[in-house]
């Protein structure tokens, strides 16, 4: 597989605005809440959330569409 990045010596900046921080920020939290929900903890608890793989299925849509978005509003900045 070929390396796509620059090479490290060849600095390029981004500007990102603050919605897509914003979005960017709530899919971190909205990964780790992900994550938490299907962390295998042995035994069921009283506080067990069961999540349907069509539930899963549209949480995962909606990360990728809001990491879409992101990734269109981020613009390279010339140095």
């Amino acid at each position: 597989m070929r390396n796509i990045y620059p090479s490290p010596s060849i600095r390029i900046n981004f500007l990102l605005p603050a919605t897509a921080h914003q979005a960017l920020t709530q899919t971190r939290d909205h990964l780790r809440l992900l994550a938490q929900l299907t962390d295998s903890r042995g035994e069921a608890g009283p506080d067990v959330v069961y999540l349907s793989a069509q539930a899963l299925a549209h949480c995962f849509d909606r990360l990728a569409d809001d990491l879409d978005r992101v990734a269109d509003a981020i613009d390279p900045v010339a140095p």
